[in-house]
């Protein structure tokens, strides 16, 4: 670990540590209070030491992972409950997002992906996809809560697809538009960087967008 991520984790850590010490709870009143409070130092924290993401492609059994649009089963609704499926988007490149509100990595990472869809999101070229396994009322309940979030076009799974399952979250994916999985990066990242930008573009086939 770099010594300013070391240094930052244990500010963030006496700084719990303060917190429980000397702010006596009352586990009844302010148990919400007390885990917002966690949950903004953990994403404070995880925004210091996030990395760009490694942009590897997702290798099976050898060779680049390539998704069937024929057989693909993911199915998702947006938050009208309009229904879609991976197939409406054969053809385009996609970078689908597997996120949920419980999840500090996930949230900690939203900023730079809104400031990278803004980037893209008049491109008709690429599409976006977040998508969250949570209850549809959960989510739109969440999005008043973080500013990033609303910028984003968020889903709810209704069906999900053996083929991007994956240990853990946050897990992105992007598939150029042959179908190559071109990149499948797990854990939280910073992607308003100019490496992911290069990336994209390239498989955009443009020098500038």
């Amino acid at each position: 670990m770099h010594v300013k991520k070391l240094q930052i984790l244990i500010i963030l850590m006496a700084i719990i540590i303060a917190f429980l010490g000397f702010k006596n709870i009352d586990i009844s009143n302010d148990l919400e209070k007390y885990k917002k409070n966690y949950k903004d130092l953990a994403i404070m924290y995880l925004n210091e030491v996030m990395d760009s993401p490694l942009l590897e492609p997702y290798i099976k059994n050898g060779e680049i992972a390539s998704i069937d649009f024929d057989l693909n089963v993911l199915q998702f609704s947006d938050l009208n409950n309009n229904i879609f499926s991976i197939q409406n988007f054969e053809g385009k490149t996609l970078f689908i997002n597997y996120w949920a509100t419980w999840c500090n990595p996930c949230l900690a990472e939203m900023p730079s992906m809104a400031d990278l869809y803004d980037r893209y999101k008049n491109n008709e070229n690429i599409v976006f996809l977040y998508l969250s396994k949570e209850d549809l009322n959960t989510i739109i309940d969440y999005l008043p809560k973080d500013e990033s979030l609303q910028k984003l076009p968020i889903y709810k799974i209704i069906t999900d697809d053996e083929f991007f399952a994956t240990t853990g979250i946050p897990t992105t994916f992007i598939i150029n538009s042959t179908g190559d999985v071109v990149v499948k990066d797990v854990g939280s990242a910073f992607w308003n960087d100019d490496s992911v930008f290069n990336f994209i573009d390239n498989l955009l086939g443009k020098d500038e967008v």
